[in-house]
């Protein structure tokens, strides 16, 4: 199974990020092989489109501290789940899932998206690597 969580660092010690959509980092973690990648979320334009990337490669498992609608819309179907994982790190949040004990989401936990649709044109993100399309960094669990 394949898993994308989204964190606030680049690897499994990291915390679930409060905001999927806006999370600095999207780590996909395959239970199969017990071996995770982490990408730079690069969603510029805040429509989401980077996680119809993810589902092709075959994620069926989101993890997340809130979801908005927009991102939710985006993933969200009767073959992939999104579950909710707050305060905690990311190999706690794939553990409780793996368990069978993380809640899987119906509707977003947010009524807006940030961010979306502001009209000031003052919304920006600011990722490091920028240079490099995802900032692939393959490592292994132990």
């Amino acid at each position: 199974m394949l898993v994308l969580i989204g964190a606030d660092g680049k690897d499994l010690d990291s915390a679930v990020s409060k905001r999927f959509g806006h999370a600095p980092f999207f780590i996909v973690y395959d239970s199969g092989n017990n071996v995770y990648k982490t990408y730079d979320n690069i969603d510029e334009n805040d429509d989401h489109r980077n996680l119809l990337e993810f589902l092709e490669m075959g994620v069926t498992a989101f993890i997340v501290g809130n979801i908005g609608p927009h991102a939710f819309e985006k993933i969200h179907s009767e073959k992939v789940g999104v579950y909710l994982a707050r305060k905690m790190l990311a190999k706690e949040a794939i553990e409780q899932l793996i368990a069978g004990k993380l809640q899987r989401l119906t509707e977003p936990t947010a009524k807006k998206s940030i961010g979306h649709n502001s009209g000031n044109g003052n919304h920006h993100h600011h990722h490091d690597d920028e240079d490099d399309d995802h900032n692939h960094n393959a490592k292994s669990c132990d």
